[in-house]
C-alpha cells in the first residue's frame, strides 16, 4: 500500500473499531442497566429499538451524502453525533431520554459503512485485503466491548463509561475532518468483470434476501449473547468467584463479577470473529464472492447448534466458532456489494446493504425481547439457528444463480491511489 492508503486504511479501521463498540456497547450493559433501572430484561432491550432502528434505515440516506459531499464529512459527522449521544446517555440516563441519547448513536454509526468502507473499497487497490484489515478492527471493537464494559461498570459505573466512549467519538469525528488525503469518488482502484445492469440487478436482490436473515441473525446474535453467556456460564461464574474470594482476595459484588466473567468470555467468542475476519479478507481477493458467502454461512450451522444446545464450558469455544464464520463473513459481503454496484454510486450502494441489514437488525430487537419474555434466552438461540437456514436458502440460490459468471475481483498494481 502507498502512503495515501495507509492513512485511508488507518483511519477508516479507527472508524470501524469505534462504530461497533459503540453499537455493541448497549448489550454489554443489559444486565447492569436492568439491575440499576429495576426493569426486567425485555423493557432494557426495547430501550435500544430506535438506536438499531436508525443505525440501519439512515444508511441509505448517509450513503447520498457521501456520494454528493464526500465520504471524509459524512463519516466525520457521523462520528460527532454518536460521541454526542453517548455522552447525553451516560450524564441522563433517565426513561425518558435513554431511547433518545441512545438513537442519537444509532443515527451517527449509521454514518460509517455507507461513508467508511466506500472510502476502503474506492480508495485502496487491494479491496478484500482492505475489508479485511478493517473489519478486524471492528471485530477487536466487538471484542473489547464486553470486557471493557464489564471492567468499567465494575470500576466506575456503565454511566462514567459512557461518557468516556463518547469523548473519544467526538476525538474521532475531528480527526476524521483533518484527515490529510482525498478520494476519488467516481473511480475504483480495482478491476472486475462488468456485468450487465440487469444481472447484477438481479443478484443484488437475491443478495439482500440473504442480507435480510443475516440482518436478523446478527443483530440478534450479538445482542442476547452477554447475558446468554451470563446465563448459562451462572454456576462457573460462582465457583470461580468463590475461589477467588477464597484464595486471592475477597469479591463482595456477585452480580457485578458474574457480568465481569460473562463479558471476558463474550471477549474470547469475538476474538475468533477476528480470526474469521482475516481469513475472510484473503479469501474474497482470491475466490468467487458467491460461493464464499455460501461457505461461511453454511459452515457455521453445527457450531450455532453446539452454542444453543451445550451448557459445559464446551458453549465457549462453539459459540466462538459460529461467531468466526457470522461476523468473518463480512470482508466477503462488502467485497461482494461493491462488485455489484457502480462506482460513482459506491456510498449509496453500501448505504442500501446496511439499510437492508440493519434495518432488518433492528426488528430482531423486537423480535428477541418478544420471544425472551415468552420463552426465555435458550429459545432465541433457536430463532437465531432458523434465521441462519434463511440465509443459506438465499445464498444458495445466489451461488445458482451466479454459476456461470465470474464474481472475484483483482487489485491493479499498476494503477496508483489518487485523489482529488
Amino acid at each position: 500500500m502507498n502512503k495515501n492508503e495507509k492513512i485511508i486504511l488507518s483511519l477508516v479501521s479507527a472508524a470501524h473499531f469505534f462504530t461497533h463498540f459503540s453499537m455493541l456497547a448497549f448489550p454489554a450493559m443489559v444486565m447492569p442497566l436492568s439491575r440499576d433501572l429495576g426493569l426486567p430484561i425485555s423493557e432494557v432491550v426495547g430501550l435500544s429499538f430506535w438506536m438499531y432502528f436508525f443505525y440501519g434505515v439512515l444508511a441509505m440516506g448517509w450513503g447520498w451524502m457521501s456520494d454528493k459531499w464526500g465520504h471524509k464529512p459524512a463519516m466525520g459527522t457521523g462520528m460527532l453525533i454518536a460521541g454526542i449521544g453517548l455522552i447525553l446517555a451516560g450524564i441522563n440516563p433517565s426513561l425518558s431520554l435513554l431511547p433518545a441519547s441512545f438513537a442519537l448513536v444509532g443515527i451517527g454509526c449509521s454514518s460509517f459503512h455507507p461513508a467508511g468502507t466506500a472510502l476502503a473499497s474506492q480508495g485502496i487497490r487491494e479491496r478484500g485485503r482492505a475489508m479485511g484489515i478493517s473489519g478486524i478492527w471492528g471485530s477487536v471493537g466487538m471484542a473489547l466491548v464486553p470486557f471493557l464494559v464489564g471492567l468499567s461498570n465494575f470500576l466506575i459505573g456503565w454511566r462514567g463509561g459512557m461518557v468516556v466512549l463518547g469523548a473519544v467519538g467526538i476525538i474521532l469525528g475531528v480527526g476524521s475532518f483533518l484527515a490529510p488525503f482525498t478520494v476519488e469518488k467516481d473511480s475504483d482502484q480495482t478491476t472486475t468483470q462488468v456485468l450487465a445492469n440487469s444481472t447484477a440487478t438481479k443478484l443484488f436482490a437475491l443478495f439482500a434476501l440473504a442480507m435480510v436473515f443475516g440482518g436478523i441473525l446478527f443483530r440478534s446474535f450479538t445482542l442476547i449473547l452477554p447475558a446468554f453467556m451470563e446465563f448459562r456460564l451462572g454456576n462457573i461464574s460462582a465457583m470461580l468467584r468463590t475461589w477467588i474470594s477464597e484464595h486471592l482476595f475477597l469479591l463482595e459484588d456477585a452480580s457485578a463479577f458474574n457480568t465481569l466473567s460473562a463479558n471476558v468470555v463474550t471477549t474470547f467468542v469475538y476474538i475468533m470473529a477476528i480470526v474469521g475476519q482475516h481469513i475472510g479478507g484473503k479469501i474474497a481477493d482470491r475466490y468467487d464472492l458467491t460461493k464464499a458467502y455460501f461457505f461461511y454461512f453454511f459452515s457455521g450451522i453445527p457450531f450455532l447448534i453446539g452454542a444453543t444446545l451445550l451448557e459445559s464450558w464446551l458453549l465457549i469455544p462453539a459459540t466462538g466458532l459460529f461467531a468466526l464464520f457470522l461476523l468473518g463473513m463480512q470482508p466477503i459481503e462488502n467485497s461482494l456489494v461493491a462488485f455489484l454496484t457502480p462506482a460513482r454510486w459506491r456510498s449509496v450502494g453500501y448505504g442500501l446493504k446496511f439499510t437492508i441489514v440493519f434495518g432488518a437488525g433492528s426488528f430482531g430487537v423486537k423480535i428477541v425481547s418478544f420471544v425472551e419474555e415468552s420463552y426465555g434466552m435458550a429459545a432465541v438461540m433457536w430463532f437465531n439457528f432458523v434465521t441462519l437456514l434463511g440465509v443459506v436458502l438465499f445464498a444458495g440460490i445466489l451461488v445458482y444463480a451466479a454459476r456461470n459468471l465470474d464474481i472475484r475481483h483483482h487489485a491493479e498494481e499498476t494503477v496508483q491511489a489518487s485523489g482529488s
